[in-house]
């Protein structure tokens, strides 16, 4: 491994003195919709999970699910305004607040959700620990798909249960669950059951005759279906659509929990915000109760960036999702021309999934890490056969990350 004091981009940037910020050359600069996503902001020194994984290495680090991005403007105004106040006491939500969300569901996918039904949790893994604890305590397993991110295999754990993997398919270039296989399945002993829509890793977006048959599933299976939908927000095919699970049908909406939260798309992760949809009040009622002793409340900041998201992101998130669909256009072109690698197509999410069998590496993370690019293994999802790359990132950081690979593979 190549050891350095500080990561190495390209040539044609420059550290601004003054700000501490890098500078692009004027004619290399890219911009979208008044927002400029090429500009690099150096992580180093904030205690970032993300950099700090590689401190000191000449390692680009492309692997876990956040963005280099610097949030929308109105986000950091409201966040400054916020601090303006200079008392940070403990915080909770109000009607104001669910309804924010509420107004959300209805104005991006014509969806009603009501106010009463949104309860705010800081992480979307702690809404998948509380949904299984509270309602699953006479049941030993939890239904999760075989390929998904690592949470959904050692939540279940964590809480006294086995996860009961459902197989998958990668049909059409879509990752997703097995439905014909699911069909057939013995769903004794279970009572939820765990989905990712958009799914993590792949990108497929779950169309609605897919999620009718998951939801006829359920019903003649009488399960709760959990359904994380925190990259929802990320639309990368301008031709598909996201949709909520609760608004598949009206057992879908009285049968789950929906989750979500602005920190992917945001990516205000940092900030421990997200939120549940419950419409049975049963269920709610079981899953607040749950909270109580183990879920502390939400920071103000937290608030405070989600709901300015919500109400007032929306052109800044139309400009990101063109960013990051040029960059998995150019991504899927460089890496598809390079022997032994195949990405993927993927309609949702910044998150390359990259089959490297051909290649024939025993450890394919390690081969990248010594040629300079840190990416997420596939065997932490279940397919040791790829790697994950996440490409929220200036379009130089990612045209270096190819160079490198290049270098170690042609």
């Amino acid at each position: 491994m190549v050891q350095t004091v500080a990561h190495k981009i390209t040539p044609n940037i420059a550290l601004d003195p003054v700000s501490g910020n890098t500078q692009k050359d004027s004619n290399t600069m890219q911009s979208n919709d008044n927002y400029s996503f090429d500009d690099i902001v150096d992580r180093h020194n904030t205690n970032s999970l993300k950099w700090n994984k590689y401190k000191h290495q000449d390692v680009i680090p492309l692997w876990v699910a956040d963005t280099d991005f610097k949030v929308a403007p109105v986000i950091q105004q409201a966040l400054e305004d916020r601090i303006k106040h200079g008392v940070f006491g403990y915080t909770r939500t109000d009607e104001q607040y669910d309804q924010v969300v509420a107004d959300y569901y209805q104005k991006k996918y014509g969806c009603h959700v009501e106010a009463s039904w949104v309860v705010w949790v800081p992480g979307i893994v702690a809404s998948l620990s509380l949904a299984i604890r509270s309602l699953s305590r006479q049941h030993q397993q939890v239904f999760t798909p075989d390929m998904v991110y690592p949470y959904f295999h050692t939540t279940p754990a964590a809480a006294g249960k086995q996860a009961n993997h459902l197989a998958m398919t990668y049909a059409q270039d879509r990752v997703r669950i097995d439905l014909d296989t699911l069909e057939k399945r013995n769903a004794q002993d279970v009572r939820v059951m765990l989905f990712c829509n958009p799914q993590n890793p792949g990108g497929a977006i779950y169309t609605r005759d897919e999620l009718k048959r998951i939801d006829a599933y359920c019903e003649a299976n009488n399960l709760i279906l959990v359904s994380d939908e925190i990259h929802a927000d990320i639309i990368l095919d301008e031709d598909k659509t996201h949709i909520p699970y609760l608004d598949v049908s009206a057992h879908a909406l009285n049968n789950s929990i929906v989750l979500g939260a602005a920190s992917k798309a945001f990516n205000v992760a940092g900030l421990a915000c997200s939120w549940a949809v419950i419409a049975n009040d049963e269920l709610r009622k079981a899953f607040v109760d749950e909270m109580h002793g183990i879920i502390s409340e939400i920071n103000p900041f937290g608030y405070t960036a989600t709901v300015t998201a919500l109400a007032e992101g929306d052109d800044w998130l139309a400009a990101m999702n063109g960013y990051l669909r040029d960059n998995r256009d150019y991504l899927m072109e460089q890496l598809n021309a390079i022997k032994g690698l195949q990405m993927l197509p993927l309609e949702s999410t910044f998150l390359a999934w990259i089959d490297v069998s051909e290649l024939q590496l025993e450890d394919p993370c390690a081969f990248f890490e010594a040629a300079g690019v840190g990416l997420s293994p596939g065997q932490n999802f279940n397919d040791k056969n790829f790697l994950r790359l996440n490409f929220g990132c200036a379009k130089s950081v990612l045209e270096e990350a190819v160079r490198r690979i290049k270098k170690a593979l042609v």
